[in-house]
């Protein structure tokens, strides 16, 4: 039915997919990704890997992920966009989902909209990693957190761009203080 829902929305409004899928990512944060959280796929030890019930348009694997901890028990998303030894796709890859996030909303009860925004760093060849992190700018605490990071990494000989939504906290801030 959830499918079927975002289906129907998206072919009404002609919102792209790739919106809708980040909307619907962004606003299950606060039920920490139970909504749209699938199978196991991993258990280890720290951690569990979930499928995604929501897959983002073009990704090789969209997981939500899951960790073993009493200080901060928040799950985060993350989808595979890009793997290859290419540079220059994986580039360009990377700054065609930065202008595609960009454009990203989260649809509140009240039917408005609450776009992402943040700053672009651009990717070079010489840095084996790359990231823009994009954030909400909505007065809200459960989504003070909230960020939408955007990565290029060079892994193994390979290029990989992935895009991760995660609730953050400051690295001086102590791991109890970031519960929803």
């Amino acid at each position: 039915f959830f499918f079927a829902t975002v289906a129907g929305a998206s072919a009404q409004t002609s919102v792209s997919p790739f919106v809708t899928a980040i909307d619907s990512i962004l606003r299950d944060f606060p039920n920490n990704l139970r909504h749209i959280t699938g199978d196991l796929v991993m258990a280890q030890g720290e951690f569990e890997n979930y499928a995604s019930m929501v897959q983002l348009p073009g990704s090789a694997d969209c997981i939500i992920t899951r960790w073993h901890s009493t200080g901060d028990t928040t799950a985060s998303w993350q989808a595979k966009m890009y793997s290859g030894g290419d540079f220059n796709a994986a580039e360009k890859c990377y700054h065609q989902l930065y202008r595609q996030l960009k454009g990203c909303y989260m649809r509140l009860q009240d039917s408005s909209l609450v776009y992402l925004s943040g700053e672009w760093n651009p990717a070079k060849e010489e840095a084996a990693f790359t990231s823009s992190t994009l954030r909400l700018g909505i007065d809200d605490w459960r989504y003070s957190k909230v960020e939408v990071e955007l990565e290029l990494v060079y892994q193994l000989a390979d290029w990989a761009v992935q895009i991760n939504i995660v609730s953050k906290q400051p690295d001086e801030m102590p791991a109890a203080a970031s519960r929803f």
